[in-house]
């Protein structure tokens, strides 16, 4: 029987996932881990951006550095100053615990950090705050290694005789690091010459803040993505400068979004031309006087601290697409006790967290019984067929992600017995997801007519909301 968890992370999704496996009952020991000095994960933004970016950045193995301040070390996050969530706020909420009713539809950051900061509020005594986790490594049990953020570790980048590692036996790890940290910067034909010729030129959606920031620029401004961080800043850029700005897209979006005139649509790239500030797009086109270049495509997945496992001949990660060994997303079928939390694309990750963290208190506890390994990798296999090894691997897209969900839900339903029991759909919000790219756009359309936001109130009035199927 489990007795110890670690939990990495203190976001929301690491505390839903202490909270599930606390309130479950039968462990001895929980503790969670934050390189942070407090909760919220990456909702808690920073001015400060980090401008050391790899280009091309395409090495899972790389290490992201914290920037050091009079004060704290600081880990820049994906969170924006003006970022308003594209996801109703009631779809953000955990069992028992709910956004003030004035809350807009879609809120800003502040109000989603201020939510996840008093969900957390009783779980800060069970987390070690300003303490990173270095290495983690399986043998009769999981030995978890974690430093010290400080000054005398460099923000727990370098071991310290002063402040010594603590390395601590647990029965079982979880994961809840998030997906948005290792910035993907694809390698493009002529991307190194050009940064070399232009070495302030190159941005990604991660050092983004504002759009402000952009306004100076001389030139155009191309902005490469299509989901959810290279539709807004274009978006944000457009409605605050009044100047054009372009977007490289491979595809349509899945993601709601805000649109204007003032965006022009592009589409791949061929390649850069640094010597004429050039970029050349697949069918032809040309766009000149390039003076600045935003990727928006996203982020590599990086377990920094599973050095051993990682050069192994089962990695979890290989090339940074996906996570090795995985079944349904979550639970490693190679390494019994390791499981990784709401790392799935398109989803919405505090509801999904509660559910995992509940669906793996029970998995531990011995009340759902796992297939046998054969069936486990066999569902690896079968899905690795139809998608490929992609970024898209772990995707889940509505409806899938309520399918995926309900699929965990059954498993708990089966073994419950007065433990934890994760909040259920209802018939609104099951219409909020249905509808949340549209209700984004009349949103935003709302605000730019009258200044205001609209509420949950507002929405459930709208007749694109009738909850029947």
């Amino acid at each position: 029987m489990c007795k110890s968890v670690c939990v990495i992370g203190g976001g929301a999704c690491g505390l839903a996932t202490v909270r599930a496996i606390l309130e479950e009952g039968g462990f001895e020991k929980v503790v969670g881990f934050e390189q942070r000095a407090s909760v919220g994960g990456i909702w808690n933004y920073s001015e400060l951006a980090d401008q050391n970016l790899n280009i091309p950045s395409v090495d899972p193995l790389a290490v992201v550095n914290p920037i050091k301040t009079a004060q704290c070390y600081v880990w820049p996050n994906a969170v924006y100053d003006a970022l308003e969530t594209n996801t109703p706020y009631p779809l953000m909420e955990f069992r028992d615990h709910k956004f003030p009713e004035t809350t807009p539809l879609f809120p800003h950051r502040s109000a989603v950090l201020d939510y996840v900061s008093r969900y957390g509020e009783d779980l800060r005594q069970h987390y070690r705050f300003n303490t990173r986790v270095v290495d983690v490594r399986r043998r009769h049990k999981w030995l978890v290694r974690s430093r010290a953020v400080c000054d005398a570790t460099e923000g727990g980048l370098k071991e310290s005789d002063a402040v010594p590692d603590t390395t601590e036996e647990y029965d079982a790890v979880m994961v809840a690091t998030g997906v948005y940290d290792l910035p993907l910067i694809p390698e493009l034909t002529g991307l190194r010459e050009w940064h070399e010729k232009f070495p302030n030129t190159i941005l990604h959606s991660k050092t983004f803040r504002s759009p402000r920031e952009l306004a100076g620029i001389e030139g155009n401004i191309l902005v490469i993505g299509n989901s959810a961080s290279g539709i807004d800043i274009c978006y944000q850029f457009a409605r605050c400068t009044r100047r054009k700005i372009y977007k490289s897209a491979r595809s349509a979006s899945r993601v709601p979004g805000g649109t204007s005139d003032l965006v022009i649509e592009m589409p791949d790239i061929s390649h850069l031309e640094p010597q004429t500030a050039s970029v050349y797009f697949v069918d032809g086109r040309r766009l000149d006087n390039v003076g600045c270049i935003v990727f928006a495509t996203g982020f590599l997945r990086s377990l920094p601290f599973f050095a051993e496992i990682n050069t192994s001949d089962k990695p979890l990660i290989t090339d940074g697409n996906r996570i090795h060994g995985l079944y349904r997303h979550c639970w490693s079928y190679e390494y019994p006790g390791l499981a990784f939390i709401a790392i799935s694309r398109y989803v919405l990750p505090f509801h999904v967290a509660e559910i995992q963290g509940t669906w793996l208190a029970k998995i531990l506890q011995k009340k759902i019984a796992l297939p046998a390994y054969v069936e486990m990798a066999s569902q690896e296999r079968q899905l690795l067929s139809s998608r490929g090894s992609r970024p898209s691997f772990h995707d889940l897209l509505y409806p899938d992600d309520i399918e995926y969900m309900n699929l965990l839900m059954e498993d708990i339903r089966m073994a419950s017995d007065g433990g934890f029991l994760p909040k259920e759909w209802t018939e609104m919000e099951i219409a909020l997801r249905r509808n949340t790219k549209l209700l984004k756009a009349r949103c935003l359309q709302h605000f730019e007519r009258t200044g205001h936001h609209l509420t949950l109130r507002d929405a459930l009035s709208m007749d694109i909301m009738e909850t029947r199927q």
